[in-house]
């Protein structure tokens, strides 16, 4: 699936689908009430979501983003674009130097923006096999909501689930923002 995935992925225009799905994430109402805002930091062929930080002048949030930590663990650590030293992390992932910015508590986490390579409509995730957010989605606080953003030919009506597995609670693609309600468990 996730071969599959790449070669979808490949046709897609990540700088124009990237502006629009910004916008999109931008309006929401759970965005607009964040206030400590988690993004990652996009690799080539992903929606470029830190540019919600790059284009916050007022300074109206805190912004994180993600580094891969040993043992497949995800570290959060703030993210001031600009003035966040960045490193290339161990799968050439652009993340903050942990040895010029502390690691922060996921707990203070308001919205988490989560990577996929496929989204459902049901708000499951396929990932890149890492399982980093499949171990730092449960560390979150609960009323922290967590989003996914795709463009809408990447968000298929179903996904294969592993038990492990946390839904999304919203999923923004360029034609709609699914908001589904969830289980305690999901």
């Amino acid at each position: 699936m996730r071969l599959w995935a790449q070669r979808r992925r490949a046709a897609v225009d990540w700088p124009a689908a990237s502006a629009v799905l910004v916008e999109r994430l931008r309006s929401l109402p759970e965005m607009r009430a964040a206030r400590d805002v988690l993004l990652y930091l996009a690799m080539p062929g992903e929606v470029r979501v830190e540019a919600l930080a790059e284009e916050d002048t007022h300074g109206s949030r805190r912004w994180y983003a993600p580094r891969c930590a040993p043992e497949r663990r995800l570290a959060v650590h703030r993210y001031m674009p600009g003035t966040t030293v960045l490193r290339r992390g161990p799968f050439g992932i652009r993340e903050p130097d942990p040895e010029r910015e502390p690691e922060a508590d996921p707990l203070a986490l308001d919205l988490v923006v989560v990577p996929a390579l496929l989204l459902s409509a049901r708000g499951d995730r396929l990932g890149y096999g890492g399982g980093y957010y499949d171990r730092f989605l449960p560390r979150l606080a609960p009323g922290c909501v967590t989003v996914g953003v795709l463009p809408d030919d990447l968000v298929l009506p179903d996904l294969p689930r592993d038990p492990w597995d946390r839904r999304l609670p919203v999923v923004v693609t360029e034609a709609r923002v699914l908001r589904l309600t969830l289980a305690p468990s999901s």
